[in-house]
């Protein structure tokens, strides 16, 4: 017990909190601010009426986040009424960039152990909803699996001061990160790069109030291979879904 506690306080002691200064010419900045990917994972999926063959749902990321000190967060809030980091997910291919989604995190959601966030990048298949990641052969004949992908350095970034200046209403929705990791759809096909950009972010408003603050590393996802799985032949569970696909209710725990 008294380990845990220790634990919790040096956690606690270890964390920066950021502060808002003002420049020389009057405007108001979030001071050293230094965001990254930290890694990323596989998220395997076990697919066929026996679950013989390994596929992929996607990759997750673990991407740090700033700790705001309280003074900083209420003069945000007071002033600009910003109250949360704002996230838009860019895929670049080709040498075209695209926004994929907006996230935002309310500063008071962000404890003194918070350290990072976690974004889970996933084929459409898997995307949708926890019943479809429980079919045995995934919705919309998907069959790839991740063979290659690595978190890499993206130029242009580092440690930079966020000034606060209006930036006009966000031209599309963004949705409010939780505790659960949050899904994007990555369509049918995941091959290319993804960036992570910051700012800060009005909720009631949609109002962008920073520029756009490129975080660290980028993801890269080079190589996608299609597998066969001879057990799904002719079945298409988004339509019709195998009896064993099922979520599993109350009565399947029950002592026969």
């Amino acid at each position: 017990m008294i380990y845990k506690i220790l634990l919790i306080l040096s956690l606690v002691s270890c964390t920066k909190y950021h502060e808002l200064k003002k420049s020389g010419k009057g405007i108001e900045y979030v001071e050293g601010i230094n965001s990254e990917i930290e890694h990323a994972k596989e998220v395997d999926w076990d697919a066929g009426r026996k679950r013989e063959v390994n596929l992929s749902k996607g990759i997750r990321i673990y991407i740090s986040i700033p700790s705001l000190s309280d003074t900083a967060k209420e003069k945000l809030m007071g002033r600009y009424g910003v109250n949360a980091w704002l996230f838009k997910i860019s895929r670049i291919r080709k040498g075209m960039t695209q926004p994929m989604g907006y996230l935002y995190y309310r500063f008071e959601n962000i404890t003194r152990t918070t350290k990072n966030f976690t974004l889970s990048l996933f084929y459409h298949a898997a995307s949708i909803s926890k019943r479809f990641r429980l079919f045995h052969c995934p919705a919309f004949d998907h069959r790839l699996k991740i063979e290659d992908f690595s978190v890499n350095k993206r130029s242009g970034t580092g440690v930079e001061n966020i000034y606060v200046r209006p930036q006009g209403r966000l031209p599309a929705k963004a949705t409010r990160l939780r505790f659960a990791p949050m899904i994007v759809s990555g369509g049918r096909e995941l091959k290319g790069k993804y960036t992570i950009d910051m700012a800060l972010y009005n909720e009631q408003t949609k109002e962008r109030f920073s520029s756009w603050y490129k975080i660290g590393n980028l993801l890269s996802i080079d190589n996608e291979v299609h597998k066969h799985i001879a057990s799904c032949t002719g079945i298409k569970e988004e339509l019709k879904p195998l009896p064993e696909s099922r979520i599993p209710t109350i009565r399947d725990l029950e002592i026969k």
